[in-house]
C-alpha cells in the first residue's frame, strides 16, 4: 500500500514546478524511468557513494545547479515490487539515511546559516526531524500542530501552537508531516500566515 500510495504521488507531479516544490519529501523520480543529459549530470559530478540514497542525492544536486524537470504523462514504465528489492533490503534506503541525505542539502541551501527552525507536525516524522537536526547545531523554537491535545504543550522545551498562532517573521519553517491529505493543510495554513514555500517554508518527510 506504501508503494501503491508512493506511485500516485510520483505520477501527480506532472511539472517543474511540482516536482521542485516535493522534492524534499520524497525521491520524486522511479529511477530506471529516468532518461537525463549527460552533460548535466557531469557537471554536477554524478552519482556518489555518501551512505544514502545515490539516485535521490543526484536529483537533488541537480535542482541546485537549476536543471529543469518534466515528467512524460503517458504510462511508459513498469514497476515489480519484490521483498528483495533494493529500497527493501540496502540500509542507504532506510528513512533516516533519506533524512540524513535531505538534511544535507537543506544545510547546503535552505536551511544555510540557520540557528532555529520552527517545525509544523509533532509527530513521529516531526521528532525525527527534531533529533537530526538537533545533532546539526539547529534548535527548534516552536511546533505547530493540529491535534488540539497537543496545542499549548511543551515539547522538548518549546511550545506547540496552533497554525494559526505564528506567522512569518523570519525564522523558517520546515513542514515535516508525513500523511499526504494533512500535508496540504499545513501548506495552506502556512501560506495564509505569509509563508512563501520555497523562500520561509519547505515540506519534508
Amino acid at each position: 500500500m506504501g508503494m501503491a500510495g508512493y506511485e500516485k504521488w510520483q505520477n501527480l507531479l506532472s511539472t517543474h514546478e511540482a516536482i521542485v516544490s516535493d522534492l524534499f519529501v520524497e525521491s520524486p523520480f522511479v529511477h530506471p524511468s529516468v532518461m537525463f543529459r549527460k552533460a548535466a549530470v557531469e557537471g554536477v559530478d554524478g552519482y556518489r557513494d555518501m551512505g544514502w540514497p545515490e539516485d535521490y542525492d543526484l536529483w537533488l544536486r541537480l535542482a541546485a545547479a537549476q536543471v529543469r524537470f518534466a515528467r512524460l504523462p503517458e504510462t511508459l514504465f513498469f514497476w515489480r515490487e519484490r521483498p528483495e528489492r533494493t529500497t527493501r533490503t540496502n540500509p542507504a534506503y532506510a528513512p533516516e539515511a533519506f533524512r540524513l541525505c535531505k538534511l544535507h542539502h537543506l544545510m547546503n541551501g535552505f536551511l544555510k546559516g540557520e540557528r532555529e527552525v520552527i517545525l509544523a507536525g509533532a509527530g513521529l516524522e516531526g521528532r525525527a526531524w527534531y533529533r537530526i537536526l538537533g545533532e546539526a547545531g539547529i534548535g527548534v523554537r516552536a511546533w505547530l500542530d493540529v491535534d488540539p491535545r497537543k496545542i499549548g504543550r511543551q515539547l522538548h522545551g518549546a511550545p506547540v501552537l496552533a497554525t494559526g498562532q505564528v506567522t512569518a517573521d523570519g525564522v523558517k519553517m520546515l513542514m515535516t508531516v508525513g500523511a499526504r491529505g494533512a500535508r496540504e493543510v499545513v501548506r495552506r495554513s502556512s501560506a495564509r500566515a505569509g509563508f512563501v514555500e520555497g523562500k520561509d517554508s519547505v515540506c519534508v518527510a
